[in-house]
């Protein structure tokens, strides 16, 4: 490779490149000595050779005219790419740490279970009551509320977990309203839904439980459970759009 190649590949302009390589063969010349024999204009030869000296790659000579000496590739240019070598080893080093430190982390955990039979059903409503720590939105029937799950979210108010309980409103079904505001919900109810075959539950910030029961009998129920922030997120968000159209219960 020609010098001037390699003076281009560690960032000389042409102009530069052509001033360095005549400098070299001058041994000591001014700048108009330089521009003469190089073909650059002599007022860039004169500003690039002080660019040349300021950087290292040549020596000032005061004088009139200053003259400007040359220092050789070996002690100039070898430095460089020693440094430049250096730099792109610990770049490559910082390339596999980061790799590393992706493949290290874990996946966010996305899962769909499901559960059939009410007594299994049963089961996980209270674990996921149990385990919240900070809010649970309920959308129900408002039919007969089991009293074991009265007990876990009246424990979950007490420790200062919000609980909503949302749905359709009907007369016959204010005493139900009643008892989830007696243990510290809020509750609310919605007229333009009547009988709504699907119910849900959203645990904090992570957990949604879909509740699929049929008109019978609710031993032939099935539960989907998403365990996942962003689905969470998007039921909530309707939950919350309902939740701005209900009226709240008075008891």
């Amino acid at each position: 490779m020609e010098l001037e190649e390699i003076l281009k590949e560690i960032g000389f302009t042409e102009y530069k490149a052509k001033v360095y390589k005549t400098l070299l063969y001058l041994g000591i010349a001014s700048s108009a000595t330089v521009a003469k024999e190089s073909g650059v204009p002599q007022t860039k030869a004169h500003g690039i050779l002080n660019e040349l000296a300021k950087e290292g790659f040549a020596i000032m000579i005061p004088g009139r005219p200053t003259r400007f000496k040359a220092i050789p590739p070996s002690s100039a240019i070898i430095p460089i790419i020693e440094e430049r070598i250096q730099k792109e080893n610990k770049l490559k080093e910082e390339i596999k740490k980061a790799e590393e430190n992706l493949l290290a982390k874990e996946i966010p955990k996305k899962e769909i279970l499901l559960f059939q039979g009410w007594n299994i059903i049963e089961k996980i409503i209270e674990k996921s009551l149990s385990e919240s720590k900070e809010e649970v939105d309920i959308f129900v029937r408002f039919r007969k509320v089991h009293p074991q799950f009265l007990n876990k979210i009246e424990k979950l108010v007490k420790k200062g977990v919000k609980v909503k309980v949302l749905g359709p409103y009907r007369k016959e079904r204010e005493h139900v309203m009643a008892q989830y505001k007696l243990v510290g919900c809020e509750v609310r109810s919605i007229k333009e839904i009547h009988f709504p075959l699907i119910t849900f539950d959203i645990f904090d910030n992570d957990v949604v439980q879909l509740y699929f029961f049929s008109l019978t009998s609710e031993s032939e129920g099935l539960l989907v459970r998403i365990e996942d922030e962003d689905t969470t997120k998007l039921l909530r968000e309707i939950f919350n759009r309902l939740w701005e159209k209900a009226i709240p219960f008075k008891n």
